[in-house]
C-alpha cells in the first residue's frame, strides 16, 4: 500500500511518504510526513505552554488538548474492548 501525507496533498506538494505491507496492493492509506508531524507536535507543545503559563498546568482541559493533537483519543477508543 502507498502511504500519502494528507497535509502535503492539501498544500499541493508531493505527498508520497512510503509503502507498507501488502506491497502488491495498489490502494492508498494516509499518514503524516516528518515535517508536518513536527509542525503538529510544535503546535501541541505551544498549546501546553500557553495553558501552563495561564496557571492551568496539566488539568483536564489541557489533557484533552494533548489527546486532540496527538490523535490518542481516537486510538484509545478503537483499542477499548
Amino acid at each position: 500500500m502507498k502511504i500519502v501525507c494528507s497535509w502535503c496533498r492539501k498544500e499541493g506538494k508531493p505527498e508520497f511518504v512510503g509503502e507498507k505491507a501488502p506491497l502488491d496492493d495498489a490502494r492508498e492509506t494516509h499518514g503524516i510526513c516528518v515535517p508536518h508531524r513536527d509542525q503538529v507536535q510544535a503546535h501541541w507543545w505551544a498549546s501546553l505552554q500557553v495553558a501552563a503559563g495561564a496557571g492551568a498546568g496539566l488539568k483536564a482541559g489541557s489533557s484533552f488538548a494533548l489527546f486532540r493533537w496527538s490523535g490518542l483519543l481516537n486510538l484509545t477508543r478503537k483499542m477499548r474492548p
